[in-house]
């Protein structure tokens, strides 16, 4: 009974602040994506699908955090409202409390390990695609006056800025799709418009000057004019030419783990990509660890129901230190090619951890080991 009564209070502090800190984050993410492709015309719909597809990757970060906050907050609040006293004038071991919250942090690394093993690449590799779909459509919104501007990989723009109508004003574009006979467009106003989904620059009032590498060529220097011209900004269909490009964040554990039987072919990409599984897979540790440390912090006090902010700052600085070296050592398994050293960091963490707390609630453990090793020996 005891145990469900917790777990439930820790379940709900859990998805609240999971919810709260994940929010936060995608907002800052996701704000610039979302203005982009709304001021390129995308959909209200599309852009918030679009958007969406981040979220897979802020929860895997998200997560433990949350949990470590979780396990202080009801912590502290076991003590300030004088339950903990209660449990343990009832006979019963602080560690009673540690039950409920491991069958939580159990519960979260499940969750964390299948959004960052395969749900978040899913994710982002999605958002790829279709930012590349889309790409030339969202650069517009990234136009600048008086700067350069790649629409998609072989065309180039330069806008002077725009009225009041949402033209664009006295634009240049340099179109090298055919390297050998390089395009260059200019007109007085412009608008992005789309027709049949494709998206398209509606250019008014220029001209188009063709020009080709070769000055033997006759047509070299031809200028046409016009009064209104369609320029396609479609990005090219990929083709072996026109790979796209994935990076670490793009691709799951397996891939990882083994990236050169997935077509990456360069060895600092390699390495990159093995060390970030192998972070992964030492980060499955990171909620029990971050549980251990929010109860381990507040419990060090004993049944004190002071000082709450040092005991806060410790839980932030050890998980800190945790992360800092699942990174380091995650890159000297890489470079030493033994990946059974990730291991090595979680297991020294958690058994330190656990040493900690069975010391403070447990302060005669030492001597009774003790008491036993030395009667064996006798």
């Amino acid at each position: 009974m005891l145990d469900r009564y917790l777990f439930i209070r820790l379940l709900q502090s859990q998805l609240a602040l999971t919810l709260i800190l994940s929010a936060v984050i995608w907002l800052v993410q996701a704000l610039d994506l979302i203005d982009k492709a709304l001021t390129a015309g995308t959909s209200p719909l599309e852009t918030l699908m679009l958007s969406t597809l981040v979220l897979p990757r802020v929860l895997t970060f998200t997560l433990a955090p949350a949990l470590l906050i979780t396990v202080i907050s009801q912590m502290v609040r076991l003590l300030q409202d004088y339950e903990y006293f209660a449990l343990t004038a009832a006979g019963l071991s602080p560690l009673r409390v540690l039950r409920p919250m491991l069958l939580l942090g159990a519960v979260v690394m499940v969750v964390q390990g299948l959004l960052a093993f395969y749900i978040s690449p899913i994710a982002m590799k999605t958002l790829k695609l279709s930012s590349f779909e889309r790409g030339s459509q969202i650069a517009l919104a990234d136009l600048q006056p008086g700067a350069f501007k790649d629409l998609k990989p072989s065309m180039t723009a330069f806008t002077s800025g725009q009225d009041s109508d949402g033209n664009w004003l006295d634009l240049m574009i340099y179109d090298m799709s055919k390297p050998q006979r390089p395009v260059t467009y200019l007109a007085k106003r412009a608008r992005i418009s789309a027709r049949n989904g494709e998206p398209y620059f509606i250019l008014q009032d220029g001209s188009q000057l063709i020009g080709g590498t070769d000055r033997r060529d006759q047509d070299d220097g031809q200028i046409i004019r016009f009064s209104q011209y369609l320029l396609p900004l479609s990005q090219p269909v990929p083709t072996q030419k026109t790979r796209i490009t994935f990076n670490r964040n793009h691709m799951m554990i397996h891939q990882l783990l083994n990236p050169s039987a997935h077509g990456v072919t360069s060895t600092a990409r390699i390495t990159r990509m093995k060390g970030r599984g192998l972070e992964l897979i030492s980060n499955l540790a990171q909620p029990i660890i971050f549980m251990l440390i929010g109860f381990a912090v507040i419990t060090a006090g004993g049944i004190s129901r002071s000082g709450y902010g040092q005991r806060v700052m410790a839980a932030v600085l050890l998980a800190i230190v945790f992360q800092i070296g699942v990174i380091a050592l995650a890159d000297v398994a890489v470079e030493e090619d033994a990946p059974t050293l990730i291991f090595i960091w979680p297991a020294l963490f958690l058994g330190g951890l656990m040493a900690f707390i069975q010391k403070q609630n447990d302060p005669d453990m030492v001597k009774r080991l003790f008491s036993r090793i030395m009667g064996r020996a006798a």
